[in-house]
């Protein structure tokens, strides 16, 4: 892991959306350094030592005065994290990824000051993949209104960056797992943590298809990792590349079949519970982008931060199925 220590003392750091998956991990391992933590969520938090909490409606320019004038550095992690909630409600969605942005460039802009703005944005932008691994440079091609919206939010921060308004920078996700203070509450997020939850609970499991579909799967850790290393890029790069985005994954495929295998053996070694697991049809309605092949390339990254995964897959796993062994194979199972 980089040392952040330097680069990062005495900074005033926002996140939004705090209370979140991404977020509640973010916020612990930033707690480790020399630097004032900001959280911002829509609902009073649970008090943590040392952190200061504000409850703001980020659809309001004055939020975000308020944010701009004290923060160095802000991480926005809030919004709409479900692809079916967005079909579901597409203008609701809308106006939690794209408005937040919009009032964020247009409170920077009134008090003349420039944050550092690293977005939390996804790697299915990129639509359906044929040719792997894929590159920034690929052209996104949307095919949910999720992703239609994170895009709009992307270009209006690589708008406002090349305009010399913010300094922004969006990762683009791959499928992110492990552990967290915080579980995922949208039901298509955190899909491993579900299934080890249901493997120690003796529920049987699914696969849609075939499950030979490749997921780029990355550790929460390093997703925290990559992050921060957005946060203290050198500003002359991004004055150059104006908006970056970035890769954010472990530049390696596995098949969903293959993880599902993977976390089933490991239940069963540490707790000798063995689950059965069964291919069946994809449901009706099912989104397309759910029958993607995706693996990324983390050249870029890599080469304007040094950063690079540390966690590999067979650990991630060990580690996922370890926490979730601590509440179930003490209790319920034996």
């Amino acid at each position: 892991m980089i040392d952040f220590s330097n680069k990062l003392e005495g900074k005033v750091v926002c996140i939004t959306g705090a209370n979140g998956y991404i977020g509640s991990a973010l916020t612990q391992e930033l707690e480790k350094y020399s630097l004032k933590i900001i959280r911002v969520s829509r609902k009073n938090l649970s008090p943590k030592s040392g952190v200061e909490d504000w409850v703001l409606d980020l659809n309001k320019e004055s939020s975000w005065i308020k944010i701009i004038i004290k923060s160095d550095i802000i991480f926005h992690l809030a919004g709409n994290t479900s692809v079916y909630n967005a079909e579901k409600e597409p203008k609701e969605s809308l106006i939690s990824t794209l408005l937040p942005i919009i009032q964020l460039i247009n409170a920077s802009k009134k008090i003349s000051r420039i944050p550092r703005i690293v977005f939390s944005s996804t790697a299915t932008v990129y639509g359906l993949t044929e040719i792997l691994p894929v590159l920034e440079t690929k052209s996104p091609n949307p095919i949910t209104t999720y992703d239609l919206h994170k895009f709009f939010a992307e270009q209006q921060l690589s708008l406002a960056s090349s305009s010399n308004i913010i300094s922004g920078i969006s990762l683009r996700l791959a499928n992110v797992y492990g552990p967290s203070p915080t579980e995922s509450l949208s039901q298509d997020r955190g899909i491993l943590s579900k299934i080890t939850r249901m493997m120690f609970e003796l529920k049987d499991l699914e696969i849609y298809g075939n499950g030979e579909y490749l997921r780029d799967y990355i550790y929460i850790d390093d997703v925290v990792n990559a992050f921060l290393c957005a946060s203290v890029l050198n500003y002359d790069i991004l004055i150059n590349k104006k908006n970056i985005l970035l890769n954010v994954a472990s530049g390696n495929g596995n098949s969903v079949k293959e993880v599902f295998s993977l976390i089933s053996n490991e239940v069963e070694r540490i707790s000798g519970i063995k689950s059965s697991i069964k291919n069946v049809a994809w449901p009706k309605g099912v989104n397309e982008i759910e029958k993607r092949n995706y693996i990324a390339s983390i050249e870029l990254i890599k080469s304007l931060t040094g950063w690079e995964p540390s966690v590999s897959l067979d650990k991630g796993i060990q580690l996922l199925v370890k926490h979730y062994s601590k509440e179930y194979v003490n209790n319920e199972v034996s």
